[in-house]
């Protein structure tokens, strides 16, 4: 994990988002202590930390005293916000809406305890479940804490198969995070079968993650909407794809981003 930070500073970027914090054996059964380490590590090499990234099943008794405990991760790495899924999916016969109230509850608990450290929360479009615009903009809506808010993904609609500048359009207004991403795209229509190195969306279409401006999300027009909305945050470059050397893919969808924010 140290090298990967020394890496996007070499690369160029401005800051780092960790997804989950593994210590090294000198820290081992100390999360905090790993924490205040990347954090110094992060500082003398003259990058931001943006957020802090971790899983999570809102379905689970213990969810909330688990992400406290992510909190106070995110606080001792300095992160400004912390990100957090909600659920994989829901039990036979339910749908993500019967379930909102419930998870707001949850929410707005963890939310308002990372208020108190300093950190605002968010969850993302993710994980097929919790992943449609109208699905995370009505959660957004019941949870109703300013701690709160969305981080908005722009490839990530399309695993819901939603076209990611109607659905960044949406959400925009929700959001205090972002991620870019950009995927390749095949039709169900065009190949009954998934080919090798695409997974399928919930509607059976097939994408792949590639390097950013090398798929069908138009991310410049993502990054327009966000600037008409005066989004003034971090933009995460994400790479998910199983071709090419993920090193030189990132430093090429860096470029490709960079052009569209100048």
């Amino acid at each position: 994990m140290p090298e990967m930070a020394a890496l996007a500073r070499e690369i160029g970027f401005d800051a780092i988002e960790f997804v989950g914090l593994t210590p090294t054996e000198e820290f081992a059964g100390d999360p905090i202590g790993f924490a205040f380490y990347m954090k110094r590590l992060c500082k003398a090499l003259g990058l931001g930390i943006s957020a802090y990234t971790v899983g999570a099943d809102f379905f689970a008794s213990s969810v909330t005293e688990q992400l406290k405990g992510e909190v106070r991760t995110a606080a001792a790495l300095g992160a400004p916000l912390m990100r957090h899924d909600i659920a994989g999916g829901c039990p036979e016969g339910k749908t993500y809406f019967d379930y909102i109230p419930e998870f707001a509850a949850k929410v707005n608990e963890v939310s308002n305890y990372a208020a108190l450290l300093g950190v605002m929360t968010c969850t993302e479009n993710h994980g097929y479940f919790s992943q449609d615009s109208d699905r995370v903009i009505a959660l957004c809506k019941a949870v109703n804490n300013r701690n709160f808010g969305l981080l908005v993904d722009f490839g990530n609609f399309m695993c819901a198969d939603e076209i990611s500048v109607e659905a960044v359009a949406a959400a925009a207004p929700y959001a205090i995070h972002m991620h870019a991403k950009d995927f390749r795209y095949v039709s169900k229509e065009e190949s009954p079968g998934c080919p090798a190195g695409y997974f399928n969306t919930r509607g059976g279409n097939h994408i792949s993650g590639c390097a950013l401006g090398d798929g069908v999300v138009n991310v410049r027009q993502c990054v327009e909407i966000m600037k008409r909305r005066n989004y003034s945050g971090y933009i995460t470059l994400e790479y998910e794809g199983p071709f090419g050397d993920p090193v030189d893919e990132i430093k090429k969808g860096f470029e490709f981003l960079k052009s569209c924010i100048d």
